[in-house]
């Protein structure tokens, strides 16, 4: 029986980061040969990096100039992209066998309804126990996200269900819901952060799913790359992402409601920062609700083009992919970001 595995795409975004796209590019020749084709986008462009993707056989290089992102990284491969899935991978993630992949791909061959899927990744950890990355997430009524089974222990891993959003660093969808969604992965100017969260709520509103399917585990080494950044520009762009991405994909009542909700939590979350006398993340929350007016053409031009793919409505997505976390999750969420 023919391989799934020969028709996908593999996306690795890189940063000077050739020991970590190394482990990860050898993983994938082990685990799964020459089937996928892998494409490498290096976004710092290095003739080192250039030799290091050309000795694995089926890995294309492509440099992407002046350091555009997660977002700008993976939409510079997709025109590079010919098979019917894309996978989107981190560098800084492992992988150990073919079903990791495989099983996704299954999924979505078995659910014609689900466009994309996220499966099962771990955090190694020193004591040698592997705690679970988030398992898809779900959308609050407070707007911020509520990311399921975050970082506890493997034995607590969900079963499939469908989630408000997947996470970029292992995530599968079908190469044709792009033209559902209006003909682009990520938007450009969000450069990191929130992007896919920004992508899966468009697949949504097209009327597609989004699930969280567990799978063979794959490594992923968390913050390797982020953690070269200042964690207050990493929030403020976050935070700033979710605020335009909110205003710009929800109908006009839920707007109404969501996007106050969420000014109000970065309200809050500014006023603990000032608290502990942390300012440069008190700016960072400060500078993200500006983008409500310094964005705002482009948030209505978002709005209008969003008009022609809606297929369901916020409230048929939200009784989906809508829950109220545990009070010990919202205050731990605040406590770990200030």
């Amino acid at each position: 029986m023919k391989s799934r595995l020969t028709d996908v795409s593999i996306v690795i975004v890189t940063y000077e980061g050739d020991g970590l796209l190394g482990a990860c590019l050898e993983s994938l020749a082990k685990t799964c040969g020459t089937e996928p084709q892998v494409i490498v986008v290096d976004n710092s462009p290095s003739d080192e990096t250039r030799r290091l993707v050309a000795t694995f056989e089926n890995a294309h290089y492509i440099p992407a100039f002046g350091n555009p992102g997660f977002a700008g990284g993976n939409n510079r491969a997709i025109p590079y992209c010919d098979r019917e899935y894309v996978l989107l991978l981190n560098n800084d993630t492992v992988i150990h066998a073919r079903e990791s992949i495989e099983t996704l791909v299954t999924f979505l061959d078995d659910h014609p309804a689900c466009a994309v899927a996220q499966g099962t990744m771990v955090v190694p950890g020193e004591d040698g126990k592997d705690r679970l990355c988030p398992c898809g997430s779900l959308l609050t009524p407070f707007g911020f996200m509520y990311a399921r089974a975050a970082f506890v222990a493997r034995e607590q891993e969900p079963k499939a269900y469908p989630c408000f959003s997947a996470i970029g660093a292992f995530m599968l969808f079908r190469r044709s819901v792009l033209k559902d969604v209006g003909f682009f992965l990520f938007r450009a100017h969000f450069w990191a952060y929130y992007e896919e969260s920004d992508f899966c709520h468009r697949v949504w509103l097209s009327g597609n799913e989004v699930w969280y399917v567990p799978t063979s585990p794959i490594d992923h080494l968390c913050g390797k790359t982020s953690g070269r950044f200042p964690p207050a520009q990493i929030m403020g762009r976050y935070l700033r992402n979710q605020l335009f991405s909110l205003t710009a994909t929800l109908g006009f009542w839920s707007c109404l409601w969501l996007v106050p909700s969420q000014v109000c939590v970065i309200l809050l979350h500014g006023l603990l920062n000032g608290l502990r006398g942390n300012g440069e993340m008190l700016a960072a929350d400060c500078r993200a609700i500006t983008v409500l007016w310094r964005d705002r053409l482009r948030i209505l031009a978002a709005r209008r083009s969003l008009r022609r793919i809606r297929k369901a409505s916020d409230f048929a997505i939200f009784r989906k992919v809508m829950r109220l976390p545990p009070l010990s999750y919202c205050l731990r969420t605040l406590r770990s970001n200030t």
